[in-house]
């Protein structure tokens, strides 16, 4: 794995530079493990908006396009956080590209470890809500309003059946 470090950026940066970056640490990491992704010819972009996704591969008939990374999720959690994510997307590009699969599936946790790279990422952004079981005390992450936060009398727990109570994150 290419020194992390090496590459680290600080958070007052440029997109433009972050997307610099971002490219190099891609073909290194591409290059040392021999993934089967051409990083020039994808379209790197940062999504501002992103509360829930890192990150995230977009492909047309079974070929990578671009990569997406989330912005704040490099602004809240650093850079070894978004290289994380970064190598997590490359797993995704080269299952792409060697298998046509995209999903988190066994080839993808094996390669995922193998590049020290996470299978789900770590929030980032606290939610707006909290969807709290009332019964079993499990407890759903909601960054928009939605008909389970407006009504939860209507729905139940999957885990126990139970009642769901809303609780507005401060």
């Amino acid at each position: 794995m290419p020194p992390i470090d090496r590459y680290a950026i600080e958070s007052g940066c440029s997109d433009e530079e972050l997307l610099a970056v971002t490219r190099v640490y891609a073909r290194d990491v591409v290059s040392e493990h021999d993934l089967t992704v051409s990083v020039g010819d994808l379209e790197w972009r940062l999504s501002t908006r992103a509360k829930r996704r890192a990150g995230m591969v977009r492909y047309r008939d079974g070929e990578p396009r671009s990569i997406v990374l989330a912005r704040r999720q490099f602004e809240n959690r650093g850079w070894n956080a978004l290289a994380a994510t970064i190598r997590h997307e490359l797993v995704h590009a080269h299952l792409l590209n060697e298998r046509g699969d995209p999903s988190h599936g066994d080839a993808f946790a094996r390669l995922a470890a193998e590049l020290e790279t996470h299978v789900r990422c770590e929030r980032f952004v606290d939610p707006r809500w909290w969807v709290r079981c009332v019964d079993c005390g499990d407890r759903l992450a909601r960054y928009r309003r939605s008909k389970l936060v407006e009504r939860p009398e209507e729905y139940r727990c999957g885990n126990c059946g139970g009642r769901f109570r809303v609780v507005r994150n401060e």
